[in-house]
C-alpha cells in the first residue's frame, strides 16, 4: 500500500513555529484545511506544489464556489531547483508552508492584525519587521493607514519592486501587495559566512489584498474580494536573533527540521573523514527530500519526478565520493534520514520496496562511477589541450551521467588541474561543434 502523509498538522520535534502560526489563525476564525497527500493518486506530484501556482489559492477559497470567511493549510512543498551547495541559511529543498485566505470584504487593519498576531505567536514580534509595499497609487493609502493604525512607524514602511521570492500571481495591478521582512542574523547569500553582518533581510510573509481580476486583458472588480497570506516555516525559524554576532561567535543556522538529521549525519561521518569532508547540511537537505519521495513509493527514473529522485540520490553519492568516501555509504545516509527526519515528523517507515529502489539506484550509480573513471582516463580525454578535455568531460556528464566533480577529482589525481574557465565555456558552448568558441585557441 502506498504510504501517505499524516493528517492534520505535522508534529515535528525540531520546530513548531509554522504549526503555532496556523493554529493561531484557526483560533481567529480560519477553517483548518487538511494538507493534501504528498503525491496525488493519479501520480501527479502535489509534493512539488508551488505557492506561486493559482491552484494553491483556489484550493483554499473553495473554487469554483468560494466559501466566505477564512481557511488555512499547512502544506509540504518540495523545491529542488537549487540542487547545488548554497549557504546553510538557504531554504531547505523540502519544507512546510502556511497558506491562508479570507474570502469576502474585510478591513485591511483587521486582516493585517491577524497576521501580526499569528507571527507573534510563532516567535516574530512586530517590532522586528519592516513592510515592503507594492501597489497602485490609489491602493497604497489604505494599506499604510492600516499599518499606522496597528502602530507601525512610517520609517518601517517602504515602496519597492517585486522580490524574486514573491509568487508571480501577486500582481499590484490586481490589489496591493505587502511583504513583511526582518533582519537576518545569519548567512543568506553565497558571499556571506558565519560572521556575516551585511544586514541581509529575509521575507517572512507575502500578503495580497486581491480586489480585481484580469479577464481577456482587462482588469475588472472582483465580486468576492480576497485576502491571502503565504508564510514558509523556514522564514519563521531562519536565523534566530540571539545576541550580537562577533568574529569568535559564528552562528551558521540550519532549518530546525533538519537539525537532528544534520547531527545524525555528522555522527555518521565522524572518524571516517577529515575536517574537509562532505557537508552534513548538504547531505541532510538532499536526503530529506529523497526520503519523502521514496516514502511515497516513487522509484528513481529518467524523467519527471522520478528523475528528481534519481538526481537527489546521485548527488548524495557524488558528495561522498568526491571526499574520498565510498558512495555505498549512501544507504547509511538514507537510514539516518529515516530515523532522524521521517520518524520525528510522524511519517511511516520506508517500505521494503522503497529500500529495494534505493539499493538498485545505488548499484547503478556505482557502475556509472566504475565506467566513468576508465572513460576519463582513456587516451584522448586527458590531453594537453584544456578546451578539448573540458569538452570531453562535459560530454561524459551529459551522455554518460559521470559527475563533473568526480571527473575533476580524477583529473587532479592524474596530475592535471583543469582551468575552470574552460569548463564554463564548454558548458555554454554546443559540445557537438568540432572546435571551441570563437576566440578560443584549441
Amino acid at each position: 500500500m502506498r504510504e501517505s502523509a499524516p493528517q492534520g498538522w505535522p508534529t515535528g520535534t525540531g520546530a513548531h513555529a509554522a504549526s503555532a502560526f496556523a493554529e493561531c489563525l484557526v483560533r481567529l476564525g480560519y477553517r483548518r484545511r487538511p494538507p493534501g497527500p504528498l503525491l496525488a493518486e493519479d501520480g501527479g506530484a502535489t509534493l512539488f506544489t508551488s505557492v506561486a501556482a493559482p491552484a494553491w489559492r483556489r484550493s483554499l477559497t473553495g473554487h469554483p464556489r468560494p466559501e466566505p470567511g477564512g481557511a488555512v493549510v499547512l502544506q509540504w512543498v518540495l523545491n529542488t531547483s537549487r540542487l547545488v551547495a548554497l549557504p546553510p541559511a538557504s531554504p531547505p529543498s523540502a519544507g512546510r508552508t502556511v497558506g491562508a485566505v479570507w474570502t469576502g470584504t474585510r478591513a485591511y487593519e483587521e486582516a493585517l492584525r491577524d497576521v501580526l498576531e499569528a507571527l507573534l505567536e510563532a516567535g516574530t514580534g512586530p517590532a522586528d519587521l519592516t513592510f515592503l509595499l507594492r501597489a497602485e497609487p490609489h491602493d497604497a493609502v489604505p494599506v499604510t493607514t492600516a499599518l499606522r493604525g496597528l502602530g507601525v512607524e512610517p520609517e518601517r514602511m517602504a515602496y519597492g519592486t517585486r522580490l524574486p521570492e514573491t509568487p508571480m500571481r501577486m500582481d499590484p495591478e490586481l490589489g496591493p501587495c505587502l511583504t513583511l521582512r526582518r533582519l537576518s542574523w545569519a548567512p543568506v547569500f553565497a558571499h556571506c559566512d558565519g560572521r556575516c553582518t551585511c544586514g541581509c533581510r529575509v521575507s517572512v510573509a507575502h500578503i495580497q489584498f486581491v480586489e480585481r481580476r484580469r479577464t481577456a486583458g482587462r482588469v475588472a472588480p472582483l465580486s468576492h474580494p480576497l485576502f491571502e497570506m503565504i508564510v514558509s516555516e523556514h522564514a519563521l525559524t531562519h536565523g534566530p536573533r540571539a545576541g550580537a554576532l562577533t568574529p569568535d561567535r559564528p552562528r551558521p543556522p540550519v532549518s530546525p527540521l533538519l537539525g537532528p538529521l544534520i547531527a545524525g549525519i555528522s555522527d555518521l561521518l565522524a572518524g571516517v573523514t577529515g575536517p574537509e569532508g562532505p557537508s552534513p547540511v548538504f547531505l541532510a537537505d538532499a536526503s530529506s527530500a529523497a526520503s519523502l519521495l521514496l516514502g511515497e513509493g516513487m522509484a528513481p527514473g529518467p524523467r519527471g519526478g522520478p528523475y528528481v529522485l534519481r538526481r537527489l540520490l546521485r548527488m548524495i553519492g557524488t558528495e561522498l565520493a568526491v571526499h574520498g568516501l565510498p558512495p555505498a555509504l549512501l544507504t547509511s545516509v538514507m537510514a539516518t534520514a529515516e530515523v532522524a527526519y521521517r520518524a520525528p515528523l510522524g511519517f511511516p517507515r520506508l517500505s521494503a520496496r522503497s529500500w529495494a529502489h534505493l539499493t538498485h539506484e545505488r548499484d547503478a550509480f556505482l557502475k556509472v562511477l566504475s565506467r566513468g573513471r576508465s572513460q576519463v582516463m582513456r587516451p584522448g580525454v586527458l590531453s594537453d589541450r584544456p578546451w578539448e578535455t573540458a569538452r570531453q568531460l562535459m560530454r561524459l556528464r551529459s551522455e554518460r551521467g559521470v559527475p563533473l566533480a568526480l571527473s575533476l577529482r580524477w583529473c587532479r589525481e592524474a596530475g592535471m588541474e583543469l582551468p575552470l574557465v574552460h569548463l564554463a565555456l564548454a558548458d555554454l558552448w554546443d559540445t557537438t561543434m568540432p572546435a571551441g568558441p570563437p576566440g578560443t585557441r584549441v
